[in-house]
């Protein structure tokens, strides 16, 4: 048997499955054919049976709907202009239409015919000698006792026949689905046993021939997916031997460069991650955008290319950023203002040609770094020296002339105590007096610009400080009808209280002066990060864009009474608590000072 089974050619047994599979097919032809018979069978009785009762039905149903209309009238009018004759004509009229067009009524309705027929009875026999007699009234009490009955009954007689064919046509369609669904069954079922047989060959087939390079083919692909390293597992097929060496020998080549490669490239975005310099990089060939770790903190994780026409109009009039970003030109070290919600950052930028080894030009390089701590230790040193420059001044000033001013002044008192009413009030002496006491205030605020003191810190509640001002305060706030509200969350700080109250005094008088119609002042802290955050808001008219530009700047005032020293003692005062203070914003809707103290203990 073995001999005989293995003579047999890969082609032979290709052969004799098809030969196998065809006589299977072909079998079911001879189902098709019987069930093409059957199928004739049921549309035969449908056609010779239902479909002829149906219309002798639907016929005679319409034909006692017209006969029962015509003998109502005929009640009406008093069986006249020859009743019996005409229900005659139409008797006969009906039945020769039908039977010119469709044959006899089926055998199946003879019953329901011969009712029809006795209701006819009733009216050409029963009726006529009544009607003859003249006996009108009797006629219509006899149809109305005998014939209409008779025809209600017919009718019931007649739906519950229709229905039953109904059924009938029903029940039949229902062999008509129940046929094809089993030759259609039947056919899948042949069908799938087929294509199970031929897969299940081919498999066999091909299994012995395909099963090793398949095997090598899938671990190449897990090789070319990126594990590279792997391995491909040896085969029987001696043939495949070198090529399995090969390919091994590739995938170790392969993981050792692709590491390097990784290590590489991880160390070079390390050291641009590190740098405190935003680097953004533009591939024009693919359109790719890289980001270093500072450019995407300013720029944001999610950013994409496609956002900049939208992000350019959100910043109008506000930075030169996005703008910079995307120019065309190339530049060197340009100061750009970004403004990411409250804080505005200040930005020294670069745009350059981005080449690849052969120097020719891909794309762009923006980079940037912020220089805003930069700028503002800059400027706090150009105040600080100008300051000092400017309290040199002011204190060798006040000393020459507060000691002219003492004499002046005692001078003045003495001519008071010892002039009349009348003389006192004919020179002038209590204007005098006011005015060198003003430029006493003056002068004290020159020195106290030249040299404030150093601050005896110590630890407070500030709602306790701003219980001491109040008093102060209070009258100031009921010439101009301003309230005052607070709301300080209670955090001890290390502060002078002294000069606090000078600091908070100058504010409140700032905010109250220019609110001349009455106005409301709201003074609240709260803590922000490690610090304690203090926001004085009123709802004045605003401070001019050009007089908030020059504010803390000593001598700038707008006020005629005013020295223009309130505001800088204020922030020399803020800086010697390691602290600043600043204007948040300014419109016609009110002004935004905030002031920042550190938490922690100062020496």
């Amino acid at each position: 048997m073995n001999t005989g089974k293995n003579k047999w050619s890969l082609r032979s047994k290709i052969l004799v499955v098809l030969l196998l599979l065809t006589a299977v097919l072909s079998s079911l032809s001879f189902f098709f054919v019987s069930s093409l018979g059957e199928m004739s069978d049921v549309s035969e009785s449908i056609t010779t049976e239902n479909v002829p009762e149906l219309l002798w039905l639907s016929h005679w149903e319409s034909q006692i709907y017209m006969k029962e209309q015509y003998v109502e009238v005929g009640v009406e009018t008093d069986f006249c202009c020859e009743f019996i004759s005409r229900y005659e004509e139409m008797r006969i009229d009906g039945r020769e239409t039908m039977e010119d067009v469709y044959e006899p009524p089926p055998s199946s309705l003879e019953a329901l015919e011969r009712e029809l027929e006795l209701l006819d009875f009733i009216v050409l026999n029963n009726l006529a000698g009544v009607i003859e007699g003249g006996e009108t009234e009797g006629a219509a009490e006899y149809l109305e006792n005998n014939y209409f009955p008779a025809l209600e009954q017919l009718r019931s007689n007649i739906e519950s026949e229709r229905q039953a064919v109904n059924m009938t046509l029903y029940n039949e369609n229902d062999r008509f689905d129940t046929i094809i669904s089993e030759a259609v069954d039947l056919l899948l079922i042949v069908t799938a046993v087929v294509f199970l047989l031929a897969l299940l060959f081919s498999y066999r087939l091909s299994a012995g021939f395909t099963r090793p390079v398949k095997k090598m083919e899938d671990q190449l692909q897990h090789i070319a997916a990126g594990n590279y390293g792997a391995s491909v597992e040896n085969t029987k097929q001696v043939e495949l031997e070198p090529l399995t060496r090969s390919i091994n020998e590739m995938s170790y080549q392969l993981k050792r460069s692709f590491d390097m490669l990784v290590a590489d490239k991880r160390y070079r975005e390390q050291i641009l991650d590190s740098l405190p310099v935003g680097i953004v990089t533009v591939d024009e060939r693919t359109g790719d955008v890289q980001l270093n770790q500072t450019a995407r903190k300013v720029m944001g994780v999610d950013f994409k290319i496609e956002e900049l026409p939208e992000l350019k109009k959100k910043a109008e009039g506000r930075h030169r950023f996005w703008e910079v970003l995307t120019s065309e030109e190339m530049f060197q070290n340009e100061k750009v203002w970004y403004t990411d919600g409250e804080e505005e950052c200040t930005f020294l930028a670069s745009r350059s040609e981005l080449v690849n080894e052969s120097q020719e030009a891909i794309g762009k390089i923006f980079y940037f770094i912020d220089i805003t701590e930069t700028e503002r230790l800059e400027q706090k040193v150009r105040r600080t020296e100008k300051l000092a420059l400017i309290g040199e001044l002011s204190a060798g000033a006040a000393h020459e002339i507060r000691n002219p001013l003492a004499v002046i002044d005692g001078f003045l008192s003495l001519m008071k105590q010892s002039l009349s009413e009348e003389e006192i009030e004919k020179f002038h002496l209590s204007l005098l007096l006011k005015e060198i006491e003003r430029i006493n205030g003056i002068i004290e605020e020159m020195l106290m610009l030249s040299k404030p003191g150093a601050p005896r810190f110590e630890e407070r509640y500030l709602q306790d400080v701003m219980d001491e001002i109040f008093p102060l305060i209070k009258e100031t706030l009921d010439v101009y009808k301003i309230s005052c509200d607070m709301e300080l969350e209670k955090v001890k700080l290390y502060i002078d209280s002294s000069q606090m109250k000078q600091v908070f005094h100058n504010l409140i008088r700032n905010s109250a002066e220019a609110m001349e119609e009455g106005g409301k002042i709201k003074i609240e802290g709260k803590i922000k990060e490690d610090l304690y955050c203090i926001r004085v808001l009123d709802n004045g008219p605003g401070i001019p864009e050009e007089e908030a530009e020059v504010m803390f700047e000593p001598f700038s005032t707008s006020k005629d009474s005013g020295t223009g020293l309130g505001l800088t003692i204020a922030e020399r005062i803020m800086d010697n608590h390691k602290g600043r203070i600043y204007l948040v914003e300014t419109s016609p809707a009110g002004t935004v000072f905030c002031l920042e103290f550190p938490l922690q203990k100062e020496a």
